[in-house]
């Protein structure tokens, strides 16, 4: 039996940012936030897309909902390249594909009530009664753990983990097959982190919707993900199953990472490989692999090729020449 088709395909995804300076506002240069990026997320599926901060993860979520331009390659959503359509065509098709951000506060309008928040979506796509659209927005509050007795307040009233359950009540609106959740649990204390990390794991298995979980927070990934990508500098260098990833991790960069997560019992504690100098700038990449300058196995080879992403394993793809 043949395996169903993923319901987004991103293919060979780029962004480049231009630099422009001058009275004139002439281009000086691009940084380059996301380079040849390809994924692919099945229905039901949590996929987790995870590495440093400014690796480019956070631009990829904003270009698959459209909220950001690519530069080069293609989001496809059921086979139709979301580039191609109209705007009319394209508002239909964000009613399938919603995020939730990483500041719950700054992504709500402090003047609106709570239940207009969470319905702002409903009134823009859908034709209902004002006492319809309050009995969608209850049982919204209701699935995300809030009250009905709180549709009348203000985001001000709410707490950071309230917050975040109104963004999430909010995509949820309209019964997306997709959400991008764009680091939604940094913000919070870890005790609130794991009420809302458990949430979308509830709601994933209740209604089989299919999440991009975008974090730096292995941890946090590990929990809630299927399968992980890792993100250096706007490329995947390691993309496979969770279980594969945390036990076997074969990219240089891959490992670092894992050794610098907290250990809960110190006697299981390893001597950490700590990973020498800074992330490079997006704006001057190394050449080659871009990983080459602080990796501790690189060759003369990864200081000029940039080595391809490929399957070493059956599901487990690596870019690294030295495997």
């Amino acid at each position: 039996m043949n395996n169903p088709a993923p319901i987004l395909k991103i293919i060979d995804l780029v962004k480049h940012f231009p630099i422009k300076t001058g009275l004139f506002n002439r281009v000086s240069g691009n940084v380059f936030a996301v380079d040849g990026v390809s994924l692919e997320l099945n229905k039901g599926e949590t996929l987790g897309l995870v590495g440093e901060s400014g690796c480019g993860k956070s631009t990829v979520a904003r270009m698959i909902v459209q909220l950001i331009k690519p530069t080069g390659g293609t989001v496809k959503l059921h086979g139709v390249d979301l580039s191609t359509l109209s705007s009319k065509k394209l508002k239909e098709i964000r009613q399938k594909v919603q995020i939730i951000f990483q500041d719950p506060f700054s992504s709500l309008d402090p003047r609106m009530k709570a239940k207009d928040i969470v319905g702002e979506l409903l009134k823009v796509h859908e034709n209902l009664s004002a006492n319809e659209l309050d009995n969608i927005v209850a049982e919204l509050f209701n699935r995300v753990g809030l009250s009905k007795d709180q549709m009348e307040n203000y985001p001000h009233e709410f707490s950071g983990g309230q917050r975040q359950r109104l963004g999430i009540a909010r995509a949820l609106s309209l019964n997306p097959e997709i959400i991008i959740c764009d680091e939604p649990v940094s913000a919070l204390d870890v005790s609130i982190q794991a009420q809302i990390i458990n949430l979308l794991v509830d709601l994933q298995q209740k209604s089989g919707i299919s999440l991009i979980f975008v974090s730096h927070d292995l941890a946090v990934v590990k929990h809630i993900s299927h399968r992980v990508a890792v993100m250096y500098l706007g490329r995947i260098v390691e993309f496979t199953e969770k279980e594969t990833l945390f036990s076997h991790p074969q990219h240089p960069y891959t490992q670092s990472l894992l050794e610098a997560v907290p250990v809960a019992n110190p006697s299981n504690r390893k001597i950490k490989k700590i990973l020498q100098g800074d992330v490079p700038s997006p704006i001057e990449r190394p050449s080659g692999c871009h990983f080459h300058e602080r990796c501790p196995k690189a060759t003369s080879q990864c200081e000029k090729i940039a080595p391809e992403l490929i399957e070493h394993s059956k599901g487990h793809l690596v870019a690294c020449h030295n495997l």
